[in-house]
């Protein structure tokens, strides 16, 4: 593929003849939904602790885990 580029194809279903996305919109859908839900925070502070992610998430809802990974050999 020398001397040619790559355009990837969009997702299925957002053609232009595909489906609409759902009338609820992007984010839409019940807040007490079972379904689990896990978020990535990335670029921590090495000092950063639970309760310093627990408090601002929680204003959006229940926070029930909140893992924070070491490094091995620095703790």
């Amino acid at each position: 593929m020398r001397g040619r580029s790559y355009t990837p194809s969009p997702p299925r279903g957002y053609g232009r003849r595909g489906r609409s996305p759902s009338p609820r919109g992007r984010f839409g859908g019940s807040r007490d939904s079972d379904l689990p839900t896990s978020l990535l925070v990335r670029n921590l502070r090495h000092d950063c602790r639970q309760e310093d992610l627990r408090r601002p998430f929680e204003q959006f809802g229940p926070v029930k885990d909140i893992y924070l990974p070491r490094d091995y050999y620095t703790g």
